[in-house]
């Protein structure tokens, strides 16, 4: 897989998504980026399934194969943006709704970043496809086999202990499997399917000279690998984790919210499965009406799993000699410290961190001041609770016999945070109809 980075002399305007490839379980998708009719640069990205896809019917997996392409385009299209983005060989109404969607509120964080708000109006060109009934899934039944995605923290966890716990028929996913990942599973004692994803590299050098670059909607692409996953491994359903808080937005700006999750949300949740094709697996998220602090409490319980799970971003980074389970300075450390601490003896979460204690650590107090979106601050961008929950977080706390006398919580801005018993039951309640859960899954998570 060799490409040519972009010469200067050309301005690209616009990324051309070529239909994608496929043969046994390996997936090509494939881009060029256009500077008028000259093609600056191609890509091809790899997705490497576990499985092999012969034996599913055309009609619902070329239609998955082509959203896969469109929000797997995004890595590239964000190099040369603002630019069109191009579909020579056409677009259903429902294909065009999804990667407007994808660009617009997908790349949100990428365009406040780079204060690029023409993101925001990227133009879409292709001709029109007509929209086929036969593309449009029927009402899901309840799961038989549920493929469910793990990343290696809490959240996917309490998901495996709840539907193993209901008898559920239970594999694990995960894509480009790293050690906390394949630690869950073998705590969990269910097999991990693994995919791979491997973005072009000429991407990378185009960013090492300064291309535009950023955060992209990444869970919608792992979805589609997902989905594609199940179809190839014959599972019925396709089970996430993401819960009420990852609706939650970051900013608003140029008349839009900014969430970092919103791929994670309900928003992208309930898109996706508007546009699967009949015969697809379902998409699900479990936990999705619940908060971070009511499945933190849950997780708290499952301490076979403190010593393998992290949500540090720097336990995934691509070089291993980077990784580390917590480096207990980042705002996933922050709030995943905030939101265990209520519901664990203070040695056993000091052990999880290593024998670290970040209320103890100045460097830190200012994180969880932009948790609490204190001193004009918003919610960091990244994967993180609601503030709300944040403060509840606090004031539970504030009772706890083994923090109540920590020093931190005597901090006069800290001590300041008031929580509203208003709050406080919100953050354990079971956000009714915001969910798309079967009345079995929902059971399931009503238990969590």
């Amino acid at each position: 897989m060799v490409s040519t980075p972009v010469p200067d002399t050309l301005t690209v305007t616009r990324l051309e998504c070529r239909d994608p490839l496929w043969s046994g379980g390996t997936i090509r998708l494939r881009y060029a980026a256009l500077a008028g009719e000259t093609v600056a640069v191609e890509f091809t990205e790899v997705i490497e399934l576990p499985a092999g896809l012969d034996h599913v019917p055309a009609a619902t997996l070329d239609p998955i194969l082509r959203l896969l392409s469109l929000a797997a385009s995004l890595s590239y299209f964000k190099a040369f943006a603002p630019a069109a983005v191009a579909v020579p060989s056409g677009l259903t109404p429902r294909e065009r709704h999804f990667l407007a969607d994808v660009t617009r509120h997908g790349l949100g964080e990428f365009a406040y970043v780079n204060r690029i708000p023409e993101v925001f109006e990227t133009v879409i060109e292709a001709p029109e496809l007509p929209e086929q009934a036969a593309e449009q899934a029927s009402e899901p039944g309840e799961p038989r086999r549920a493929l469910v995605a793990v990343g290696g923290g809490k959240d996917s966890i309490v998901s495996i202990e709840a539907l193993t716990a209901a008898g559920l028929d239970v594999g694990l996913f995960a894509v480009n499997s790293y050690t906390p990942i394949s630690r869950t599973a073998e705590v969990a004692d269910i097999p991990l399917t693994s995919a791979r994803r491997t973005l072009d590299p000429a991407l990378f050098a185009l960013n090492e000279a300064g291309a535009p670059n950023g955060h992209v909607p990444v869970t919608a692409v792992n979805s589609l690998i997902a989905v594609l996953t199940a179809l190839a491994c014959r599972f019925d359903t396709v089970v996430f984790s993401n819960e009420a808080s990852s609706s939650f937005g970051n900013v608003d700006w140029e008349g839009q919210q900014i969430n970092h999750q919103w791929s994670k949300g309900i928003e992208f949740e309930r898109l996706l499965r508007e546009s699967l094709p009949a015969g697809a697996p379902q998409y699900v998220s479990l936990l999705r009406p619940l908060t971070e602090l009511r499945i933190a409490r849950r997780f708290a319980e499952h301490r076979a799993y403190h010593r393998v799970f992290t949500s540090c971003n720097r336990a995934f980074k691509l070089r291993e000699s980077d990784r580390t389970s917590w480096c207990a300075d980042c705002p996933k450390c922050r709030f995943v410290f905030l939101c265990l601490a209520p519901f664990l003896e203070r040695e056993a979460l000091l052990d999880i961190f290593g024998g670290r204690d970040m209320f103890a650590d100045p460097a830190q107090h200012g994180g969880f001041l932009e948790l609490l979106e204190l001193d004009g601050l918003h919610k960091p961008f990244e994967c993180v609770g609601e503030p709300a929950e944040c403060r509840v977080a606090l004031g539970l706390l504030r009772e706890h016999p083994g923090w109540r006398d920590h020093p931190f919580l005597a901090l006069p801005q800290i001590a300041a945070v008031p929580v509203d018993p208003a709050e406080r039951e919100e953050a354990f309640a079971f956000r009714e109809h915001e969910h798309f859960l079967t009345p079995s899954l929902e059971a399931v998570a009503r238990a969590v």
